[in-house]
């Protein structure tokens, strides 16, 4: 459980990783990160957003309650080995 936590942090320590970060934290800190930070926390806040996000919500609990169905299962399994022998 901790194993992902304890992998970060060793990350996050070693030289790459504080170069990263210091890299992410100057892109985080220029104007045009805030101006796009600002776009989005619009966008996200916005009545048509609100539609969109409660949209996709919709669908995918409706994917879900569908791929849960027992009728369902062997077509997902099947579809799922289709999809995993196009990626090779």
């Amino acid at each position: 459980m901790f194993r992902p936590f304890v992998k970060g942090v060793g990350l996050a320590f070693s030289p790459r990783g504080r170069k990263v970060i210091k890299g992410a934290v100057a892109v985080a800190r220029s104007p045009e990160a805030r101006q796009l930070a600002g776009q989005a926390r619009r966008v996200a806040t916005s009545p048509a957003g609100r539609r969109l996000a409660g949209q996709a919500l919709r669908t995918a609990s409706q994917v879900g309650k569908t791929l849960a169905a027992p009728e369902n299962r062997e077509r997902v399994r099947s579809a799922a080995r289709v999809i995993a022998e196009r990626r090779r």
